[in-house]
């Protein structure tokens, strides 16, 4: 079930229809009050303040309509940059990242703003009549959409300024980053207290179990382990999962396996078929190596003859080593589920460290073969994230690709410095 809402907060929150909706609605609730206001607030002489509103019912529209004509240019102006920035982000740095893009909240709020102004001046809009009289206008209401698109001006300057400041590669970098480090933090549990990991099958589990078969297409987003428990204990099964979220499941193909096969039935698969999440898109609710590839893919188009940068990629290599750091500090979660009598129920496709250095250096090292600068920045990266390891699993996955980095930035370099500054790097 947390899969489940963390998958849906992560489809409505990387859009960008939710803060404007929701600004929508207080839209109303400003008309509404500002309307509350001007129905007590009728006294002559507190009409004649400077900065409220005074004229006539023919003065109020004529404000109302030029402002809601202009607000509706500059929103046109700003729905544009933002399209035109969603293009750069995918063509510099990946498709991938436009989620990134769509769910920063300063470009919602932005946007928000401008939507919230335009209902509001044309609800006030509707209420002032051509020959209302002065006594009857709703001076507050108008004075308040004046203020609102004062307030729209401004937003729109810190829009400017922060989409300039979106497309820098520093910036990119540290946005992406954040997302892979609150993953970390969100799904890997402290190092304290590991649990054991004892999985051992039946020895006739691969000829007694029966195989529950997907009913749809997609990427799997997450596993209720914890639901599958109770519903394994339930029915004194054995559930186990050849592959863990992230992975691409076919119309048809084995969704688990479950032992022994005659207890199998609809109820059973029923409820491994419904704690399955499956969708068209990876999300990060269990796939750690979803962050992992949105900085990969970014170090990858700066490698790319057509951008040749570096320094970029280096730059991704560093925040890559600062969440990984953390990662190293932290233990893996397990998939293992025992029930009340330690009776084994469900084993699963458990994340190594291996898995992790794979999905964060084995593209990288592949395209900066040819970088040899980059090669020997990788190195130190790997030697300082051996700072921070704890066991020997951690080590081994370190050091085997340290060889890797080395072997390929060997094979690659042409001169006879680099190379001796990889094997100094590596040494």
């Amino acid at each position: 079930m947390h899969g489940k809402l963390f998958n849906l907060w992560d489809k409505v929150h990387t859009g960008l229809w939710l803060v404007p909706s929701a600004m929508v609605l207080l839209a109303v609730l400003l008309r509404w009050a500002a309307y509350q206001v001007d129905m007590v607030f009728s006294d002559e002489e507190a009409l004649r303040t400077w900065w409220l509103h005074s004229g006539s019912g023919d003065d109020a529209r004529n404000l109302l309509s030029t402002l809601v004509a202009a607000l509706i240019t500059m929103a046109s102006v700003m729905f544009s940059i933002t399209m035109v920035v969603l293009t750069l982000a995918a063509t510099q740095y990946g498709s991938r990242l436009v989620r990134t893009y769509m769910a920063e909240p300063r470009t919602q709020a932005a946007l928000g703003t401008f939507v919230m102004t335009i209902v509001y001046c044309l609800l006030v809009l509707r209420t002032v009549e051509k020959d209302m009289p002065s006594a009857a206008v709703p001076h507050v209401s108008v004075s308040l959409g004046l203020g609102l698109a004062f307030a729209c001006i401004l937003v729109l300057l810190f829009f400017l300024h922060a989409v300039a400041r979106s497309i820098i590669a520093e910036t990119v970098i540290r946005r992406v980053s954040g997302d892979l480090e609150n993953s970390v933090r969100r799904m890997l549990p402290a190092a304290e207290a590991e649990p054991a990991r004892d999985a051992a099958l039946p020895e006739d589990f691969d000829a007694r179990a029966g195989v529950v078969t997907a009913d749809n297409e997609g990427y799997v987003q997450s596993i209720d382990y914890e639901s599958l428990l109770e519903l394994a204990a339930n029915h004194r099964v054995l559930i186990r999962f050849d592959y863990r979220a992230g992975e691409f499941m076919c119309r048809g193909g084995w969704l688990a396996f479950v032992y022994p096969g005659d207890d199998l039935n609809g109820e059973i698969e029923k409820g491994v078929r419904e704690n399955v999440l499956i969708g068209d898109r990876r999300t990060p609710a269990q796939d750690l190596e979803f962050s992992i590839r949105h900085l990969v893919d970014i170090a990858l188009r700066a490698l790319s003859p057509a951008i040749n940068d570096p320094n970029t990629a280096m730059a991704v290599v560093d925040r890559l080593r600062g969440a990984l750091a953390q990662a190293l500090d932290k233990r893996l979660p397990t998939t293992i589920r025992h029930d009340s009598g330690g009776i084994l129920r469900i084993v699963g496709d458990d994340t190594g460290f291996d898995g992790i250095f794979d999905a964060a250096f084995h593209q990288i090292r592949q395209a900066a073969a040819t970088h040899p600068a980059v090669v020997i920045h990788m190195l130190g990266a790997v030697y300082r994230l051996a700072e921070h390891v704890r066991t020997a699993d951690q080590y081994h996955a370190l050091l085997r690709h340290a060889e890797l980095i080395a072997a390929a930035g060997l094979s690659r370099a042409e001169e006879p410095r680099d190379r001796a500054d990889i094997d100094g790097a590596f040494a």
